[in-house]
């Protein structure tokens, strides 16, 4: 018995150390609750300009901040089909961006939640798009997908995740010179080690609930719970 007990005392010290060290590789350097009632416009550009691929518009007002959450709402206003998409005002290269989100279903099939990183340099398809969170267009957000944008020919790497995206879940990419690493709910899932298509400039975060049609019934709404950047610890 006593044998017994030495050894799960082992696992779980080894465990713990695991979980520290783990810890102590990333410092935080940002960190976004969406607490109060608004945006906030000094972490985050909010686009007002036409839709993705041109299909309606996008506007800061198609964002709201409540109850700890933020909501990106699609709907058709004026007869254009109205969604928001927003840009966090720092970049950086390499690191670990992490978040939590959900999207509701759409019956329209007209519209794809989105977190991704985009180049600073808005050399797109050249310096990459790391769409570590997508859903596409598929109506019942089940599955959802990662793809990874590169060459100046748009090449693409892609994975899909067998989970449903209208439930939670706790999505993260840790950008390596060497590697992207998605992770779903604290599970690494998928990593890439093609060196042509892993970006080696700044690139910072983006949220887009983004039309793939004219026109839709109904509202969609995709929302985040909260969002962190965290950098290599250099101690």
């Amino acid at each position: 018995m006593r044998g017994v007990i030495l050894f799960w005392l082992v696992c779980s010290l080894s465990a713990s150390g695991q979980q520290n060290l783990l810890r102590s590789k990333w410092k935080e350097v940002f960190k976004e609750d969406f607490n109060g009632t608004k945006l906030d416009l000094t972490k985050w550009n909010p686009y007002n300009s036409p839709g993705h691929d041109r299909n309606g518009l996008r506007r800061p007002g198609a964002f709201s901040v409540a109850n700890g959450l933020l909501t990106v709402t699609a709907e058709m206003i004026d007869g254009n089909l109205v969604s928001g998409g927003m840009a966090h005002r720092a970049n950086y290269k390499y690191g670990k961006f992490e978040f939590k989100v959900r999207a509701e279903p759409d019956s329209s099939a007209a519209t794809s939640a989105v977190v991704l990183t985009w180049p600073e340099s808005e050399q797109w398809p050249v310096d990459g798009e790391n769409d570590i969170y997508e859903t596409l267009t598929n109506a019942s957000r089940k599955p959802f997908h990662t793809f990874i944008h590169y060459d100046k020919t748009n090449k693409q790497h892609h994975f899909q995740h067998d989970a449903d995206a209208k439930e939670w879940h706790v999505i993260a990419m840790e950008w390596s010179p060497d590697s992207l690493i998605i992770y779903r709910d604290g599970q690494p899932v998928y990593t890439l080690t093609d060196k042509k298509a892993i970006p080696q400039v700044p690139h910072h975060l983006c949220i887009q609930l983004d039309a793939f049609k004219k026109t839709m019934t109904g509202k969609v709404k995709m929302y985040v719970d909260w969002v962190r950047i965290y950098q290599l610890n250099d101690k």
